[in-house]
């Protein structure tokens, strides 16, 4: 039977396919399609999960939440419409969807499924996680009644992707990334070291051009998409990973260990420290930092780069079977 999850978004180009992909999989229960400020402002991102609910015609199923519209503690960030376009889904204009507008927010529609399908729930997070740390601040018990966590964002081993050392989802609220990080839920972060290791490139666009109608939104969006990465090979498939890693971690080379997440320092902010963790040569790392070594405590799963399996294939063969609702 297919798993309930939930899919926490900002849609953006790439978070609009990973709804498409997770679709197309056949492995999961939509719960919710729950939205965050992010690529675009959280008005927008909520407009757009809306249009693309009614897109990929899961919106008389599939309710739709209106997310967090700045960081905890910060004021509103930037957006990052140069990659995604003013709207968030690149030059499209999409209608929306006719069903009601639902009163609950993202964050009150996590807990509310984490208590229906405790032990169960998978969310997967490819925005900031601001909804996430509000479910984790109003009720802490939601980190042990969810499944897991899967949440696209950070970079342990590379650069980032807005700073030298920050990709953007935990630059954009890094107080929230440490909060979830910290709080005891079962997570594995799906970052920089391996979302830029799988590319869509143009090859993977004309196999899409050539499926039809079904596919052309998917491949205007991606020829968007593609434009602001034509110089390095390929845009990254970012948000689709995270959700392909939902089900199946040989997309990465993962590693067990601590992330914690640099939020004092705006010169360093949003930057991801992974402390690994060798269960058969533990090693005590910052021992002279009582607080830090603490932390330790406190493991997840983090992608450290590409894994046996081919994401990028399994990606478009999946889009395919998932194509626009007429």
């Amino acid at each position: 039977m297919p798993a309930p999850i939930v899919l926490d978004s900002d849609p953006g180009i790439d978070d609009a396919v990973a709804l498409q992909y997770l679709l197309g999989t056949g492995l999961w229960d939509l719960k919710a399609y729950t939205t965050v400020g992010g690529n675009v402002p959280a008005e927008q991102t909520f407009r757009n999960g809306r249009a693309l609910a009614r897109a990929f015609g899961i919106d008389g199923d599939v309710s739709v939440h209106r997310g967090a519209g700045r960081p905890l503690t910060r004021l509103p960030y930037s957006a990052a419409g140069e990659f995604h376009g003013a709207s968030g889904l690149g030059a499209e204009t999409l209608p929306d969807s006719t069903a009601p507008e639902q009163a609950e927010s993202s964050a009150q529609a996590l807990l509310r499924l984490s208590r229906a399908y405790e032990g169960e729930l998978t969310v997967c997070a490819t925005g900031p996680l601001t909804n996430v740390a509000l479910a984790l601040t109003e009720d802490p018990g939601f980190a042990r009644r969810v499944k897991k966590l899967v949440f696209m964002g950070g970079a342990a081993d590379v650069p980032g992707n807005i700073t030298p050392v920050a990709e953007f989802n935990a630059w954009a609220d890094p107080d929230a990334v440490d909060l979830v990080v910290s709080s005891g839920i079962a997570y594995t972060m799906v970052g920089l070291d391996a979302t830029h290791g799988w590319r869509f490139t143009t090859d993977d666009l004309e196999t899409l051009r050539a499926a039809g109608d079904g596919m052309a939104l998917t491949a205007r969006l991606m020829d968007f998409y593609l434009g602001a990465y034509r110089e390095t090979g390929g845009s990254p498939l970012h948000d689709p990973l995270a959700v392909g890693v939902c089900a199946d971690e040989s997309f990465v080379t993962a590693a067990e260990g601590t992330v914690v997440v640099e939020c004092g320092s705006e010169l360093t902010r949003g930057k991801t420290v992974f402390i690994p963790y060798d269960a058969d040569y533990p090693r005590a790392y910052y021992q002279e930092s009582p607080l830090v070594a603490a932390r330790t405590e406190r493991r997840g799963r983090v992608a450290l780069g590409t894994g046996p399996r081919n994401f990028t294939d399994d990606f478009v063969n999946t889009l395919l079977k998932q194509p626009t609702a007429a």
